[in-house]
């Protein structure tokens, strides 16, 4: 049975990643179901078709698509909780047509203002079909809501793709000079593990022999070393990590700037400052950047964004933060610049970026006091 779209999958380029069709645009008319409207989702970025007296909820219909095809448009659909069911339309001749739309169970959701489609196309279309390219991947070996539930991180993932594609690079050797011969996820989860078969040019100019690689897929991450240039204070965070532990330390807490992951659609700037209300609570008034850069890029996609937070910090500032959904127990501790000084030049921090921070404030320092 034909199938009636209205929402998200109208960008094409989503609508060919989820069906696996490359064809699929020629096989689109238009169509709508008077009496109906298409409104975003309270509290979420997609649209939901609604009744609404004097509405008409525009659309297409997708003809002709194969098993294979609704297969996974089911499964990508079924990840949000919304389910093919039959549907009556007005094709473009104004004719009664039978179709089939994804709806969600009712009452699940409410709505907020009309649905822009332009508008979530210019702002989130690359992103989302960057995202569904993964989803789509692990349909042979993650049930439907097993992937809804991962969603967020795929598409955090995206947007650290997207975020590298823009950088324009430094010259020299490129993209272009890497073969990969094959690619394989043995681990798809929060992280994805990839591991991949390649040849790469050599500076001689030649290729190398095939090498094997596995990485960490990670997200760009924002992270923050609060400092108050009046009071002459560093802000440091301290919580649990399993790295840490899996390594065999004793004391698997440790000390760290505040950090966490950059949102899609969020500046790393934004992040920063986030997570710092989120962990601290500290409102940052000012953001310098130390740098934007990779802390160990032979085995992970991760890029650092590492800020100094001009921040007021009076006694009583540290405390416990942290998101409870996120399983988070965070304790702050306020250090002076002396006590904080003596720790970076005795070696007991133990996290490279707050190492590079520490460093940047300690060159820095007396700028940013002058100028408080």
């Amino acid at each position: 049975m034909d199938l009636f779209i209205f929402g998200t999958l109208l960008h094409v380029p989503l609508l060919e990643a989820v069906s696996g069709d490359a064809d699929v645009s020629k096989r689109l008319v238009w169509a709508a179901r008077p009496g109906y409207s298409v409104s975003r989702v309270s509290g979420q970025v997609f649209p939901m078709i609604h009744p609404a007296t004097n509405g008409v909820a525009e659309g297409i219909i997708v003809q002709g698509l194969d098993d294979t095809a609704l297969e996974r448009l089911d499964y990508y659909e079924k990840a949000f909780g919304h389910d093919r069911v039959e549907f009556v339309v007005l094709d473009a001749y104004e004719q009664s047509r039978t179709v089939t739309a994804y709806l969600p169970e009712p009452d699940r959701w409410s709505t907020a203002e009309l649905w822009d489609r332009d508008g979530w196309i210019a702002r989130a279309g690359e992103l989302t079909t960057m995202t569904a390219i993964e989803a789509m991947s692990v349909m042979d070996r993650m049930a439907a809501p097993e992937m809804g539930a991962q969603y967020p991180a795929m598409m955090a993932r995206a947007a650290s793709r997207q975020r590298a594609a823009k950088d324009t690079g430094t010259g020299g050797l490129g993209r272009a000079d890497v073969h990969v011969l094959h690619a394989s996820k043995p681990y798809a989860g929060f992280f994805n593990v990839e591991e991949l078969d390649l040849s790469f040019r050599r500076f001689d100019g030649s290729m190398s022999d095939p090498v094997n690689r596995a990485v960490l897929v990670g997200v760009d991450c924002a992270i923050l070393l609060p400092y108050d240039p009046v009071r002459d204070r560093v802000m440091v965070v301290e919580q649990f990590r399993p790295g840490a532990y899996l390594r065999g330390d004793p004391n698997p807490w440790t000390l760290e700037p505040i950090a966490g992951r950059i949102d899609p659609g969020e500046e790393p700037e934004d992040a920063a400052r986030r997570e710092a209300h989120e962990e601290a609570g500290v409102t940052v008034t000012d953001l310098h950047c130390v740098s934007a850069a990779y802390p160990s890029p032979g085995s992970t996609t991760e890029l650092f964004y590492t800020y100094i937070g001009i921040a007021d910090l009076p006694d009583g500032a540290n405390g416990t933060g942290g998101l409870v959904a996120e399983a988070e127990d965070i304790r702050s501790h306020i250090m002076t610049w002396a006590e904080f000084d003596a720790a970076l030049n005795a070696g007991k921090f133990r996290l490279m970026p707050l190492l590079v921070a520490g460093l940047w404030l300690a060159r820095n320092r007396d700028r940013l006091r002058a100028s408080a």
